[in-house]
């Protein structure tokens, strides 16, 4: 459990908050205005660039550090795709308040607090 603990902490550190933050102004000054169309767009740019991205790297920073690289291409089938249906459920509401409540020097870190309760769900389908 530490060795996990560990590792998500490291990923978070590492290449979550740095890529996140840089996500979050990249989509700040291409949709700079409040609007809904901008809203929509930064939401669905969220979840089907961001979202796929973070699952990947999670899988495979776990999977670099457990030392079973040669067996990502079957993790990413077995255990990455199906939480991606169940990620768009979780993450569109809360990228919705991130984007429309959280100004953009706190966003990572609301949207980090969020992936506490996400990580869980991600933690039990990887330890299968």
């Amino acid at each position: 459990m530490i060795g996990f603990a560990l590792r998500m902490a490291s990923y978070g550190f590492l290449l979550y908050g740095p890529g996140s933050y840089a996500w979050y102004q990249f989509l700040d000054r291409c949709m700079p205005e409040p609007t809904f169309v901008n809203l929509s767009m930064k939401v669905i740019l969220n979840q089907i660039v961001l979202g796929p991205c973070v699952i990947a790297v999670i899988f495979a920073w776990n999977n670099l550090w457990l030392g079973k690289l040669a067996e990502l291409p079957s993790k990413y089938q077995k255990d990455a795709l199906p939480p991606l249906p169940y990620g768009f459920r979780f993450w569109i509401p809360v990228t919705i308040v991130n984007f429309t409540a959280i100004p953009l020097s706190a966003r990572v870190a609301f949207m980090s607090t969020c992936s506490i309760f996400w990580n869980f769900y991600l933690s039990t389908t990887m330890s299968k």
